[in-house]
C-alpha cells in the first residue's frame, strides 16, 4: 500500500465514515429548526416592539419531497406547497433546487443558463425556481415575483443544443403564489428531467462567451454537475461517478445523502513503492482528468503516456493508479503495475538505480507478467504458447476486471511495441483498461495518445518547486528565479530536479551556467567529494560498508561494523541527509543501497574513507560466506506469502490461510505473517471481523509498520463498529507516518465523530463535544494538505459535525447554558467555521439569557451580573468579528434591541 491520495470530487452527500454521527446530526437539527425564539426590541421603557427571529423548515423532509417531485417530473401547485410558507421559501437550495431572482438576457447571461441546466441533467435533474430572492445569507428566501414572459424556453432549449448537441426536454409551469406583504404574484418552475444511465455525461462542445476579461464561463469538452447548491466541473473521479448508476442521495432508504469519502476495502494492487516513482505528486490536473474520462469511455480500452524522457510520464501513470485504487465505485476487482525498466535515473543523485523489480523485458514475458495477476495457477501458465497466453489474457481480464498499468514500452522493439497495442482489441467487450507509457513514438493513434510535455510556467511549476525546496531543502527561490530555472529546463521534472541540485553550493545564476554547459555531470561528482569529506567517521565506515555489499540492512551492518544499532540508524540519517544512499525496502525492513555514481567515487581506491580497509572488507567477506549457510527468517516469509497470494488468486482462501498458519509456527509469528492472515480473514465469507482485529493490532505491536496493516487494522475495526479502535489504528498510521497522511486524517476523524456519537448517547454531553470538535479540528489539517476540492467537501463535512454539536441537549440553564453555547460558537470560530448561521446562533444562546432573566423575577447577584458581562462582551466580540460571511443587514440592530431587553428585565429588579 502507499501513499494515498484523496482526491475525490464527490456530490455533496454526508460520507459513509461519517454517516452513523451526521444522521443524528440531520435529525436531531431538523427537530431544531422546527423550534422558533422570540425576542422584545424596546422603543421605550413604557412601550414593547415584538421582534420575531422565526425557523421552521423540516429541510430533510423537503428535499426529500423534491426529490420524489423530480423523479416523477412533476409540475403543479404542490411545489409552492412543499418550499414556500407566508411568502418565504425554505432555506434549501440543493442538487435538485436552485432559486433565481431574475433572467439575464445577455449572451453570458444566458450561457450561465444553460450551464446550470446542464448541471442539473448531468445529475438527479430537478427545479429551478424564477422570482425567488435570498434576502438573508443562507437562512432567508424572499418571493419578489417573476414575469415568466421574459423567459423564452425554446430559445433556452435551442441554445443548450447549440452547446451540447443534445435537446434537453426542460418543462414549466407558472405558480401563483402570495408574497410576504400579502400580494399575489407568481413564480416560474422550470423542472429539468436527469439524464438515463445509458447516457454519457453531457459535454460542452464549444466554449461559452466570456465575460469582461474575457474568461469563457466554461470551455469545449468539459462537463458538468450539481454538488450541492452549486454548479461544477467534474474532475477526477467524479467524472466516473457521473457515468454510473447516480442513485439520488435524497431517496436513499435511509433518508440522507450518503456517499464515501474514502475506500474502506482498497482495491488489491501491486504498485511499487511511492518513493521511488514519484516521492511527492503534484500538478497534472488536466492529464488526470483526462484519464478519467477515458475510464468512463466504454468504446476506448487503451490509452497512452507519451513524451521525452524525464517528464514524468510514470509519475502521472502511478498517480493515477493509486487514485483509482483508493476510489469507491470504479470497475476494476484488480489493480497491476508492470515495467519493463532495468534502471531509473535520479536526478538529484545524477546517476541511474535498479528497479526493485523488472517484471517484463518483451512482449511474451509481458503476455504472462499479466496472467501472474490473474486467476491462473503456475502449472495453468508454465510451458503456455504466445496464442495460449494471449487467450488467457483475455478471458482473465473478462473474468477479473482490472487495470493494467505497463510502463516503458519502448524497452521493447518496435515491432513488440506494437504488438503490445493488441492488449486494446484483447480487452474490448471487458470492463478492464490497459494505460502504457512511453517515449513518443509514431506507431500509436493520436486517438489513444495523451502527449506529456514539462510543466507549463504557472502554477503547477511553482509548486513543483516548492516540493523540491521542502524535500531537498534548498532555499526557497523568487517568483524570478523559478522563471529562470523553467526557461533553463523547460519545465521538465528531471532537469529541473537535475539543476537545483547544484544550488547547495553555486548562485542560481552559476548552477545554470555549469548545468548548461556539463550537464551537471562533473559539477556533481566533485560535489559528492566535498559531501564525503562532512561526514563523521562512523558514516564513512557504514558507506563504504555498503558500497562493498551492494546493499545491507541495519541488523546485517551492525553485525558486520560491531555497532549497536542506534549508531547503525544515527549515521544511516546523517548520510540521507546528504542525499548519498537510497533506501527502497523490502518487506518490512528497509535496506540501504549506494546510487551508482557515489558508490564508485566512494570504492575509488584512492578515496581514504577508513585505514583499516582490507579488515573491513574481510569481515564483510566472512559475513558473506556465514550467511549463505542457511536461509533467513525473511525468505521463508516472502516464501509463504508469495504461495498463499497465489492460492488466493485461484480462489482457495483456506489453504491460503493454512499457509501462512503453518508459516507463522515456523517463524515465530514473524509480524509481516500475522497482517498478511489479517488481511486474509477480511476475505472470508463472512469476514472474521474479530480475529482479523487482534491479529492485524498484534501485527503493528510487533514491529509492522507497513501500511497494508494499519488498512487491515481499520478496516476490522470499522466493520466491528468499535470506533475506538478504528481511532486507534488511524493514530497508530499517523504516528508512523503511513503513506497517505491526509486520508489517515480523514479516517481518524470519522472515527471521531462516531465515537463522539456513541458518547453522545450514553449522556456524556460534555464529552462527546470535546470529541467531536477533535474531530472538526483533524478534518480542517486534511483541508490544509488536500486539494481544493476535496476540501469543499471536507468542509462542509465540518459544518455537519458543528451542527451536531450545537443541537445536542445542554443540561445546565440559565447562565450556565448560554456560557456553554457561546464557548461552542467560539470553537466552531477557531476550527474556521464562519457561516452566517452561527450569528444567528449567538442571538438565539442570548435570547435564550433573557428569557431566563426574564422568567426569575429576581435580582441578579453580584456573580451573575459580572458573568452576564462576560458573556455580552463575547457575544458582541463573535457577531463583529470580520471573518464572518455578511448577511442580515438588520442583525445590529437585532442585537441591540436583545440587548436593550435584558438591560430592562435587569434594571425591573434592582
Amino acid at each position: 500500500m502507499n501513499k494515498k491520495n484523496v482526491k475525490k470530487v464527490l456530490s455533496k452527500a454526508i460520507s459513509t465514515m461519517f454517516e452513523k454521527a451526521a444522521t443524528s446530526a440531520l435529525k436531531s437539527q431538523n427537530e431544531a429548526l422546527h423550534n422558533s425564539f422570540t425576542f422584545q426590541a424596546p422603543n421605550s421603557i413604557d412601550q414593547k416592539e415584538e421582534v420575531v427571529v422565526e425557523i421552521d423548515w423540516n429541510l430533510t423532509e423537503i428535499k426529500k419531497q423534491i426529490a420524489i417531485y423530480a423523479n416523477e417530473g412533476k409540475l403543479s401547485a404542490d411545489l409552492i406547497k412543499t418550499i414556500c410558507k407566508n411568502g418565504t421559501c425554505a432555506p434549501v437550495e440543493f442538487e435538485l433546487l436552485d432559486y433565481k431572482e431574475d433572467i439575464d438576457p445577455t449572451n453570458l447571461g444566458l450561457a450561465k443558463l444553460v450551464l446550470i441546466i446542464v448541471s442539473f441533467y448531468n445529475s438527479y435533474g430537478g427545479y429551478l425556481a424564477f422570482g425567488v430572492a435570498e434576502t438573508d445569507s443562507e437562512t432567508k428566501f424572499d418571493v419578489f415575483g417573476f414575469d415568466s414572459s421574459k423567459l423564452n424556453l425554446e430559445s433556452v432549449k435551442a441554445l443548450i443544443k447549440e452547446f451540447t448537441g443534445i435537446r434537453i426536454q426542460v418543462n414549466s409551469i407558472n405558480l401563483e403564489v402570495m408574497k410576504e406583504d400579502g400580494q399575489l404574484t407568481n413564480v416560474l418552475f422550470l423542472h429539468i428531467p436527469r439524464r438515463s444511465n445509458n447516457e454519457p455525461p453531457l459535454h460542452f462542445l464549444k466554449n461559452s462567451p466570456g465575460d469582461a476579461k474575457g474568461k469563457a464561463l466554461f470551455q469545449r469538452e468539459e462537463v458538468y454537475c450539481r454538488r450541492g447548491d452549486e454548479c461544477v466541473q467534474a474532475k477526477g473521479p467524479k467524472i466516473l461517478e457521473l457515468n454510473g448508476d447516480r442513485i439520488n442521495p435524497y431517496l436513499a432508504q435511509e433518508g440522507n445523502a450518503v456517499s464515501s469519502l474514502f475506500r474502506l476495502n482498497r482495491i488489491p494492487h501491486n504498485l511499487p513503492d511511492r518513493n521511488f516513482i514519484c516521492p511527492k505528486f503534484v500538478g497534472r490536473d488536466s492529464t488526470l482528468d483526462s484519464l478519467w474520462i477515458w475510464l468512463a469511455d466504454d468504446l476506448s480500452h487503451i490509452r497512452v503516456l507519451a513524451g521525452e524522457g524525464g517528464l514524468g510520464k510514470s509519475s502521472i501513470a502511478y498517480e493515477f493508479a493509486e487514485r483509482v485504487s483508493e476510489t469507491p465505485g470504479v470497475p476494476f476487482d484488480h489493480l497491476v503495475w508492470l515495467t519493463a525498466k532495468e534502471k531509473q535515473f535520479k536526478a538529484y543523485e545524477d546517476k541511474y538505480e535498479n528497479v526493485p523489480e523488472r517484471h517484463f523485458s518483451s512482449y511474451l514475458e509481458l503476455l504472462s507478467a499479466i496472467c501472474v495477476h490473474l486467476p491462473y495457477t503456475s502449472d495453468e501458465l508454465e510451458g503456455a504458447t504466445e496464442t495460449e497466453l494471449k487467450r488467457m489474457v483475455k478471458k482473465g481480464l473478462a473474468d477479473t476486471p482490472s487495470l493494467i498499468i505497463i510502463d516503458d514500452v519502448d524497452s521493447l522493439t518496435v515491432e513488440e511495441q506494437k504488438q503490445v497495442l493488441e492488449l486494446g482489441l484483447i480487452t474490448g467487450g471487458t470492463r478492464s483498461r490497459v494505460l502504457l507509457t512511453t517515449r513518443n513514438n509514431q506507431s500509436y493513434s493520436n486517438d489513444t495518445v495523451l502527449k506529456i510535455s514539462g510543466f507549463s510556467l504557472g502554477e503547477e511549476f511553482n509548486e513543483y518547486m516548492h516540493a523540491l525546496e521542502e524535500r531537498l531543502e534548498v532555499t526557497i527561490l523568487n517568483s524570478s528565479d523559478i522563471e529562470k530555472i523553467h526557461s533553463t529546463t523547460n519545465g521538465s521534472p528531471l532537469f529541473t530536479e537535475s539543476l537545483i541540485r547544484l544550488l547547495r553550493w553555486n548562485t542560481l545564476n552559476d548552477a545554470i551556467s555549469m548545468w548548461k554547459n556539463e550537464r551537471g555531470t562533473t559539477v556533481r561528482a566533485a560535489a559528492l567529494k566535498r559531501e564525503i569529506e562532512l561526514l563523521t567517521s562512523e558514516a564513512k565506515r557504514i558507506l563504504l560498508a555498503i558500497a562493498i555489499m551492494a546493499e545491507a540492512s541495519v541488523i546485517e551492518l551492525s553485525e558486520i561494523l560491531g555497532y549497536p544499532s542506534e549508531s547503525i540508524e544515527h549515521g544511516l540519517h546523517e548520510l540521507n541527509s546528504l542525499f548519498l544512499i537510497a533506501a527502497p525496502s523490502l518487506a518490512s525492513m528497509p535496506r540501504f543501497r549506494v546510487p551508482d555514481n557515489t558508490r564508485r567515487l566512494v570504492i575509488d581506491a584512492n578515496t581514504t574513507l577508513v585505514t583499516d580497509r582490507a579488515r573491513l572488507e574481510r569481515d564483510i567477506t566472512n559475513f558473506k560466506q556465514k550467511n549463505n549457510q542457511k536461509p533467513t527468517k525473511d525468505a521463508r516469509v516472502a516464501a509463504a506469502i508469495s504461495q498463499s497470494g497465489a492460492l488466493l488468486r485461484t480462489g482457495d482462501i483456506d489453504n491460503a490461510i493454512a499457509t501462512i498458519r503453518d508459516s507463522r509456527k515456523r517463524t515465530q509469528d514473524h509480524f509481516d505473517l500475522l497482517s498478511f492472515e489479517a488481511t486474509l480473514l477480511l476475505k472470508t465469507t463472512p469476514p472474521q471481523i474479530d480475529e482479523s482485529r487482534k491479529l492485524a493490532r498484534k501485527a503493528y505491536l510487533n514491529g509492522c509498520k507497513k501500511p497494508e496493516v494499519f488498512e487491515c487494522w481499520f478496516e476490522a475495526e470499522w466493520l466491528a463498529k468499535n470506533y475506538v479502535g478504528a481511532l486507534e489504528a488511524s493514530e497508530a498510521a499517523l504516528k508512523e507516518k503511513s503513506s497517505g497522511n491526509h486520508d489517515w486524517l480523514i479516517k481518524k476523524s470519522a472515527a471521531l465523530a462516531n465515537k463522539a456519537s456513541d458518547q453522545s448517547k450514553l449522556g456524556s454531553i460534555g464529552i462527546a463535544i470535546t470529541t467531536m470538535f477533535e474531530a472538526s479540528k483533524t478534518i480542517k489539517a486534511a483541508m490544509s494538505i488536500g486539494t481544493r476540492d476535496d476540501a469543499v467537501e471536507w468542509k462542509n463535512q465540518q459544518y455537519q459535525f458543528h451542527d451536531q454539536i450545537w443541537v445536542w441537549p445542554i443540561s445546565e440553564e440559565g447562565f450556565g447554558k448560554t456560557a456553554v453555547q457561546l464557548d461552542i460558537l467560539e470553537n466552531m470560530k477557531k476550527c474556521g467555521d464562519f457561516r452566517q448561521t452561527n450569528k444567528k446562533r449567538v442571538l438565539s444562546a442570548v435570547t435564550s439569557l433573557a428569557c431566563f432573566i426574564e422568567r426569575k423575577q429576581d435580582r441578579l447577584s453580584t456573580t451573575q451580573k459580572n458573568l452576564y458581562s462576560t458573556l455580552i462582551s463575547k457575544a458582541n466580540a463573535l457577531l463583529k468579528d470580520e471573518h464572518y460571511k455578511n448577511g442580515e443587514q438588520n442583525l445590529p440592530q437585532l442585537w441591540e434591541s436583545l440587548q436593550n431587553r435584558i438591560a430592562i428585565a435587569i434594571a425591573k429588579y434592582e
